[in-house]
């Protein structure tokens, strides 16, 4: 019944900011957009329902078992029975024989294994569930860290300089180790509790000085706003209702409204030409991303 509750209430909520989110799209702004998703995040987090009068829907309580009242028979008057005169003795010796089964034609019933009920075994299915998809993005995050062990190298000194020069800016005090990967085609910060920020190694030789900040600053920005972490929230939780269409999609439609929050919180300084260079960055990102899924098809 509380699954039952936790899932018809998340699916309402999802639809209700999904709706919400597209008829004032406009009026919006990003940060807000994003933030609206939360709301989803709690319902599917906290596993409990306030109770008002006002219900979705009703269940029927189970019917609670009866007590028998009925008076028992009476007890018989142990003290009025007497001992016949040659009754054998209570206290039989080492030698005294075993009396013999009252049913000597009885058969015993043969002990069956436990028998699962339909609750259980929706548990263990649900368990099968919830330990594939999770072992999948664990396995994912070990593959990537096997990748940057491989492949992975730390720039030059210029670059180095102009990664703590943005970092000062941003005032970050963290330690975000920076790689350069060679088989990644945008920035990207890692999603695991201690995270990296990745370079694409081409992006030193495409880029100048000022769109190599952009890009920088756009994962530090996530780094600072904890979005690694609300990807691990979000990875967990699709992996708790993996049979629940809502957990995948707001995997993906949060993570959209990540990258705008993050794009409109690091241009919020900028000025117009900045602006305009940062969405030129983030266009030609996107074409070559395009392109590198097009020839992977």
């Amino acid at each position: 019944t509380r699954l039952l509750e936790i899932l018809i209430y998340s699916t309402a909520l999802f639809l209700i900011v999904w709706l919400f989110r597209t008829i004032f799209t406009k009026q919006l702004s990003p940060r807000l957009k994003y933030a609206l998703w939360f709301l989803v995040v709690l319902r599917l987090c906290i596993p409990v329902t306030l109770e008002s009068g006002l219900h979705l829907f009703t269940i029927d309580a189970p019917t609670a078992p009866t007590i028998n009242t009925a008076p028992t028979a009476q007890q018989p008057d142990w003290d009025a029975v007497s001992p016949q005169a040659d009754a054998p003795a209570l206290d039989g010796g080492a030698n005294a024989q075993q009396p013999q089964a009252a049913n000597p034609t009885s058969t015993t019933v043969a002990n069956t294994g436990p028998q699962l009920s339909w609750q259980q075994w929706l548990l263990v299915v649900w368990a099968a569930g919830f330990v594939l998809v999770l072992g999948v993005s664990v396995s994912l995050m070990i593959q990537l860290r096997l990748r940057l062990r491989k492949l992975g190298c730390e720039p030059g000194d210029k670059t180095n300089a102009l990664y703590e020069q943005i970092k000062s800016q941003m005032q970050i005090r963290g330690r975000v180790p920076l790689l350069l990967m060679p088989d990644i085609n945008s920035p990207a910060l890692t999603v695991e509790p201690f995270p990296r920020l990745l370079l694409p190694d081409r992006l030193l030789f495409a880029a100048n000085a000022e769109s190599m900040a952009f890009a920088m600053a756009h994962e530090l920005m996530h780094y600072k706003r904890k979005d690694y972490l609300v990807c691990l929230l979000l990875l967990l939780l699709r992996a708790v209702y993996w049979f629940h269409p809502v957990a995948w999609g707001l995997f993906y439609l949060m993570r959209l409204d990540m990258e705008t929050a993050c794009d409109s919180m690091v241009v919020a300084r900028f000025d117009r030409e900045r602006k305009l260079s940062y969405v030129n960055l983030l266009l030609a990102l996107g074409e070559e991303n395009s392109s590198f899924s097009m020839q992977r098809k």
